[in-house]
């Protein structure tokens, strides 16, 4: 039987969508206990769409359901206003909301209620400029535009850092291509752009250029220098749309999981979002949400067995013969790929990190007899706080082994070919560009262009693959000289605490849990010489 109080509805939690029937519509509160009820729309073709009657004032709203973050929330479309606000305008409303706030599958990505908090608050002109709600993908933007300053410190992050973490950010794109990444010499990085024949595009003049070039969802590709990847970056996923101050623990481990990812790719993709959010955080208004981007939030597991394709290298180290049979094999390849061998030679003798080696320049090694420098010491190359990993004043110390690689590296400069690289501030130059682009417009040497990272090397991938044909040696990557280096330290000098101090490592544990490693051999060695204090054994056996 319908009620007589409203002859539109069909029973007492249900109303017509029609202004009509709504405003003639009135909720039984006789019997009713709470402070609101919600009431179903018939044909309204909204899902989730509500009118909710308050029992004290008897208004009435209409609201929506919505699924967002792992759970129902629901916003408040409008109050209800025959002839000011009605059906028309409900719809036109959610439609437009629906519009920027879900994905092209009908999934929610951005909350309503945070939307219509901002549009409600009161603030200047200057501050409503500030305080623009921004997407990840507009945050992402603007940090490319400001040349990703550190979270800390002053200064922006080195630029193979930009360029790793552009890679999460922008990258499995081609707008990665057009990208170039610098040093200065205090080691805050910088991009500039190039153009790419690959793709036959123009050098992007600017950061807005690029994007204009590569909108989001654009130019995405499959491949990364030749290997086949998965996914998208953030800028180009539908997780770029989400606002930033939207964004949760959930929100972004669903967006981890998606596919399946590598811990360190996942840590890297985490990295870079606490680097955005950092840099986000002065667009968001004065109650700003807990950064959900740390990594014990999010809580990024590794695997039991690692699955990643290098992770096999993580535990391995050089026998001593196997740095000869390098050793060896380097000093014959330096006639055809010199500097690059000798900077692999150094890598060996040092144990440092290959960035930091391919950065040193010749005015940072004192021989005997030249202690100006900030240590007061000779035999030594500086490796100022610009050019190491953590940031700090560093040295080498010109042992026999390293004084060998030096007394190379001179004997290079007396081939008649090689003559011309003793301009090149760089201890290992690069023969990548010629000697006439070294000249300025007026036929002088142009000391910008030589002290740029264009004549420094950066790779010693050639010297590497055929030192491997001609050693034989499979499997082995570079960084494992510095494994070896560091884990022959910690066992000649018994102690990791010792052991940092050469291989520029911060904490002593860095050192015991990656790179103390040892070979199966050295652990039986390890075992029978343990075994020597159990004598007792053998006594009780006479």
């Amino acid at each position: 039987m319908s009620n007589p109080k409203h002859d539109d509805s069909h029973d007492d939690k249900s109303v017509k969508f029609t202004d009509h029937a709504i405003n003639k519509y009135q909720y039984n509160f006789n019997t009713f206990k709470g402070i609101s009820v919600a009431i179903k729309l018939e044909n309204s073709g909204l899902k989730g769409l509500k009118l909710v009657q308050y029992k004290k004032t008897k208004k009435k709203y209409f609201t929506q359901n919505f699924w967002f973050d792992g759970k129902t929330n629901r916003w408040t479309v409008g109050e209800f206003r025959l002839g000011i606000f009605g059906v028309k305008d409900c719809k036109t409303k959610v439609v437009t909301i629906m519009d920027t706030h879900t994905n092209d599958n009908g999934l929610w990505i951005k909350s309503p209620t945070i939307t219509s908090r901002y549009e409600k608050e009161r603030i200047t002109k200057a501050e409503l400029e500030n305080r623009k709600l921004f997407t990840v993908r507009e945050c992402i933007e603007r940090l490319c535009k400001a040349n990703f300053p550190k979270i800390k410190r002053s200064g922006t992050l080195t630029g193979l850092s930009i360029m790793r973490m552009s890679l999460s950010l922008i990258g499995y794109n081609k707008r990665t291509k057009h990208l170039v990444h610098h040093d200065d010499d205090f080691g805050n990085g910088s991009i500039s752009f190039r153009g790419c024949p690959q793709y036959n595009t123009t050098k992007p003049k600017d950061w807005d250029d690029l994007f204009a070039k590569f909108p989001a969802g654009h130019g995405c590709t499959n491949f990364i220098n030749g290997k086949k990847t998965k996914g998208v970056s953030m800028y180009d996923h539908e997780f770029g749309k989400y606002l930033i101050e939207e964004l949760t623990p959930n929100i972004i481990n669903a967006y981890l999981d998606e596919i399946p990812r590598g811990w360190a790719t996942k840590r890297a993709m985490i990295d870079a979002l606490q680097v955005l959010w950092a840099n986000s955080k002065k667009y968001m208004g004065p109650n700003k949400p807990i950064n959900p981007t740390t990594r014990e939030i999010l809580d990024v597991k590794k695997f039991d067995v690692s699955k990643g394709k290098n992770s096999q290298y993580n535990r391995r180290k050089y026998t001593p013969s196997e740095m000869q049979s390098i050793w060896t094999s380097l000093i014959k390849l330096s006639w055809k790929y010199p500097f690059q061998a000798e900077c692999l030679m150094l890598m060996m003798v040092s144990g440092r990190r290959n960035t930091e080696i391919l950065k040193i320049k010749k005015d940072m090694v004192y021989h005997k007899g030249n202690k100006d420098n900030e240590f007061g010491m000779d035999n030594i190359i500086v490796l100022p706080a610009t050019i190491t990993k953590n940031r700090e004043n560093s040295f080498i110390t010109i042992t026999e082994p390293v004084k060998f690689v030096l007394d190379q590296l001179n004997e290079l400069y007396k081939r008649p070919e090689l003559t011309k690289y003793k301009f090149i501030p760089h201890m290992f130059p690069s023969s990548k560009y010629s000697s006439k682009s070294w000249l300025d417009k007026d036929g002088n040497i142009s000391q910008e262009f030589i002290n740029s990272r264009k004549t420094r090397l950066s790779y010693v991938r050639d010297c590497w693959e055929l030192m491997k044909d001609d050693t034989g040696l499979k499997n082995i990557v570079p960084r494992m000289l510095r494994k070896t280096y560091a884990s022959m330290s910690v066992t000649k000098l018994k102690t990791s605490a010792k052991a940092k101090n050469l291989t520029g490592h911060r904490k002593a544990s860095t050192l015991d849990i990656h790179y103390d490693v040892h070979n199966q051999d050295e652990v039986k060695g390890y075992a029978n010489e343990v075994a020597e204090t159990f004598d007792f054994t053998q006594r009780d056996n006479t």
